[in-house]
């Protein structure tokens, strides 16, 4: 406290005294039973330096009773406090259910913490403190507020700071964590997220934007999603894995379902066929665009479907069996085919028929079409996908490269593959349909189903050993092993026949 003592001439004395914030004044008298004059204190409160905020209704009542309590005589006006720099956080720690109804059904597989971002993400954010506003003492004095705290904030592993110094993006999709040092934020993004143990309904199902290690085992109807790669050091039991890299399972796989990548069977094939299409249908809307130049042509007052459909007749005639041939396609695949390309085959129908072939329903279905296209572009950049499994039991297995099984080798499971298909042990039941080789081990057996093992008409099949019934197809061309064989390899020739050498 600053402390000042005034003394009254005749009087008795009273005794000011101004906080060390200069923001409150007191007064106290020596003898409450003095009588003091309303101006004798203000002079008192001025010698002591008190010239602003006096409280006149409070130096009323100190006069009609003085007090040896100090009693406060004046206030001054405090400094507004800015606002300290700060960093916002794009991302949260964890998902709640907080907003869940009462009466909704809630999937307690659906429980993951796990947070993760892609490439490009905007992370954090440094938000700019204020400046607060200056205070005014009760001895006239101005009062400057406190400096705004200043914040930090920088990059870490897998994060990139902004040329401003700002805001922090991730470079690599994954987990983005935040370390805090005082006012300072260091923010960046893990690539990979190691879950120690199994996952289980504790767990939840795991989705992630990086790669996933599971130390553990893969239980009961959860299912693990990762953009990148995903190693499992134990067992899948009827889940569901899926992901966009390379996929490694240590234990045995029984009654689930793995895929890794985009790309599936048959997409070569549609691929070709679409850009076909496509091609076609920009030199198709070419063509209406230079009769609407014509000036013997009025385009405007013919009807767009059937000059449409004339069109295709008449100098676009590969169009109509490149459409019956991509529904074929489609219609053939036993997989689920992606949403981009049965939008674009469905957006097709509108060449078919007069009732639908409008301008509008044209222009959205080359959309559609080039929209598909650009999909199975990204999806070829993916045939580095692969899976690793050691053996699989009632399970279907899908890749857009290879697909290897190390260990015992399958029972009554599907494969297919965009790349080769290399199995170790047998293969029991089941098909196989790659776009690559296939090299099996031990080919059928005794029991069950035959196997059936289907391969492109460029591609070959290996086989060490065959039991009867085993089913074998390169390209069109298909055999039925009736007799237990040896080693041997099945490739097309030059007629197109399969040959077995």
């Amino acid at each position: 406290m600053l402390k000042y003592m005034a003394s009254g001439e005749g009087i008795n004395s009273i005794k000011v005294v101004i906080s060390r914030d200069k923001l409150t004044a007191w007064i106290s008298a020596s003898d409450e039973e003095a009588k003091y004059e309303k101006e004798t204190l203000i002079n008192e409160l001025k010698k002591a330096g008190v010239v602003f905020g006096v409280l006149s209704d409070e130096i009323d009542n100190f006069i009609a009773v003085p007090s040896k309590e100090q009693v406060v005589v004046a206030r001054g006006v405090p400094p507004t406090p800015g606002v300290d720099e700060t960093v916002e956080l794009f991302f949260a720690s964890e998902m709640t259910h907080d907003n869940v109804d009462e009466m909704d059904t809630v999937d307690f597989r659906e429980t993951s913490k796990i947070v993760s971002m892609d490439e490009g993400t905007l992370l954090a954010r440094k938000l700019p403190g204020t400046l607060g506003s200056d205070g005014l003492g009760v001895t006239g004095e101005i009062l400057p507020p406190p400096k705004p705290r200043s914040a930090q904030l920088t990059a870490g592993k897998g994060a990139e700071l902004s040329e401003n110094g700002v805001e922090v993006y991730s470079t690599i999709s994954g987990r983005p964590w935040v370390k805090v040092a005082g006012t300072g934020r260091t923010v960046g993004c893990d690539s990979v997220h190691v879950q120690s143990g199994d996952v289980d309904i504790k767990t939840g199902n795991l989705r992630f934007k990086g790669d996933i290690k599971i130390t553990g085992n893969i239980q009961e109807a959860m299912e693990v999603q990762a953009a990148g790669n995903i190693e499992v050091m134990g067992f899948v039991t009827r889940a569901t894995v899926i992901c966009g890299g390379k996929m490694v399972i240590r234990g045995n796989v029984i009654g689930s379902k793995l895929r890794a990548g985009i790309i599936f069977p048959g997409a070569k094939k549609i691929s070709f066929v679409l850009s076909d299409i496509y091609a076609e249908l920009v030199n198709l809307a070419k063509a209406i665009e230079q009769l609407k130049k014509m000036q013997n042509v009025d385009v405007g007052k013919l009807d767009f479907g059937r000059l449409l459909l004339g069109l295709m007749d008449s100098r676009f005639k590969n169009l109509r069996p490149l459409l019956k041939n991509i529904n074929n396609l489609v219609d053939n695949q036993s997989e689920d085919i992606p949403e981009e390309i049965s939008e674009a085959v469905e957006s097709l129908k509108c060449l078919s028929g007069l009732s639908c072939a409008t301008v509008e329903n044209f222009s959205k279905a080359i959309r559609a079409v080039y929209g598909a296209l650009e999909f199975l572009s990204e999806g070829r950049e993916q045939m580095s996908s692969s899976i690793f499994v050691r053996a699989a039991m009632t399970s279907a297995i899908q890749s857009a490269g290879n697909v290897n099984v190390t260990g015992q080798g399958c029972l009554n499971t599907t494969i297919n593959a965009g790349g080769n298909v290399t199995i170790k042990g047998s293969f029991k039941g089941g098909e196989i349909l790659c776009e690559g080789n296939a090299e099996i081990q031990e080919l059928g057996s005794e029991l069950g189903i035959p196997p059936v093992v289907r391969v492109g008409e460029r591609s070959y099949i290996k086989v060490e050993k065959a039991l009867p019934g085993s089913v074998v197809q390169v390209g069109k061309s298909r055999i039925t092993i009736t007799r237990e064989m040896g080693s041997f390899k099945a490739k097309q020739n030059k007629d197109g026949q399969m040959e077995l050498f």
